[in-house]
């Protein structure tokens, strides 16, 4: 059976720890990486249900895309996600801004799912951009919706759409990048009142399809990779739902 560590590695193969931003915590973060593993439960966040479903399960690793320790902790307490996995003997590996900018990772996968096609990485590599079917921004938001099962907000709606930057979570910073490089649209998230007010500025679309609708999609795939890598450990993807509630 392979080591913890040896699964990380594999992962900062896929998705350098590295390339992740400053201001990010991906790796591993709890544990101890010489643990045999025989079982790993992936999910996009590291939730006390999620850690539970695993101790349960019998896994000995969680692989998740959010960080489980993201600032400063000044304790750890019952309750929290940090004191499930250590009290339950869990190790954790996060793979967060590292996974949004590598090949094949969150942006690309986000691509592919909504149709693109010809996709290079922008000079930040944070976006995926590429071509679709020539449409309306309006009637693309209907088809990003549809796909993603999401509640899906847009400006420019009637704004003709070829070229389309991606970017799974929160992407909304990169609209000025988007432009340069051409874009009609950016797919993103979240997106806030001012955002869209910045893209009518710019005079790109902005799609805001919802932060766990954009990123979730891209757990299977890297379950999918790790799976054929290590085809003697049992890898296994915890349904998630997104935790808002639209009204």
């Amino acid at each position: 059976m392979p080591k913890a560590k040896e699964i990380y590695e594999y992962i900062d193969s896929l998705a350098p720890f590295c390339k992740q931003e400053e201001w990010d915590n991906s790796g591993f973060l709890i544990g101890d990486e010489n643990t045999e593993v025989k079982s790993v439960l992936l999910a996009l966040d590291c939730t006390n249900e999620v850690l539970e479903y695993a101790k349960k399960s019998g896994c000995e690793l969680v692989i998740t895309h959010h960080p489980i320790i993201f600032g400063a902790l000044k304790q750890v307490k019952f309750g929290s996600e940090v004191y499930t996995a250590v009290n339950n003997g869990l190790s954790v590996i996060c793979a967060h801004t590292s996974y949004d900018v590598a090949e094949g990772g969150v942006s690309d996968i986000l691509a592919i799912t909504l149709s693109a096609e010809n996709t290079v990485k922008s000079p930040s590599g944070i976006l995926t951009v590429g071509d679709v079917k020539k449409t309306t921004v309006g009637e693309y938001a209907r088809l990003v919706g549809k796909t993603l099962s999401a509640s899906v907000r847009a400006c420019l709606t009637e704004k003709e759409v070829q070229r389309v930057a991606f970017c799974g979570g929160a992407g909304s910073d990169y609209l000025l990048e988007a432009k340069e490089m051409g874009c009609d649209l950016l797919v993103t998230g979240d997106a806030g009142h001012h955002d869209f007010l910045d893209a009518i500025n710019l005079g790109i679309g902005l799609i805001a399809a919802g932060h766990f609708e954009t990123e979730a999609i891209s757990i299977k795939p890297l379950c999918d990779r790790l799976q054929e890598k290590f085809d003697n450990v049992k890898f296994t993807v915890f349904e998630q739902k997104t935790p808002i509630t639209y009204i």
